[in-house]
């Protein structure tokens, strides 16, 4: 019972709101040996790497999920973060405008106007 994937899950969602990012780490990766179908787990797993400072793993663990999961905008949205974070703006805009042509456009929008991964590309297209 401890290993069903609704637990396992649930442990993820613990230990991300205590950013215990090792934990999330070790749970998102048995979601996805358990239901590699399923793109919580590969979201968990980039998210967690990231919050370890891990970013350039983050973003190759995150990658083949592209293509797995073409309909899931929060997949490209957080590679376009980590390709921010990693000085790559041109890579993060194009993932960014992919997330926008998946998802809801405008939430989308709105969301990386303030998301802190998203600042280098910003300030990039404000001239600062």
């Amino acid at each position: 019972m401890r290993s069903h994937p609704d637990v396992l899950a649930v442990r993820c969602d613990i230990y991300t709101a205590d950013m215990k990012w090792p934990e999330v780490v070790a749970v998102a990766w048995t979601l996805i040996e358990l239901n590699p179908d399923k793109p919580s787990g590969w979201v968990r797993r980039s998210f967690a790497l990231h919050g370890l400072k891990r970013t350039q793993q983050a973003f190759d663990l995150l990658l083949p999920a592209a293509k797995r999961f073409p309909e899931i905008s929060t997949i490209p949205y957080n590679l376009a973060c980590y390709c921010a974070q990693l000085g790559k703006l041109d890579e993060a805009r194009r993932w960014l405008h992919q997330s926008y042509e998946i998802g809801n456009a405008r939430m989308l929008k709105w969301a990386a106007r303030y998301d802190p991964d998203l600042a280098p590309l910003f300030a990039k297209a404000s001239g600062a």
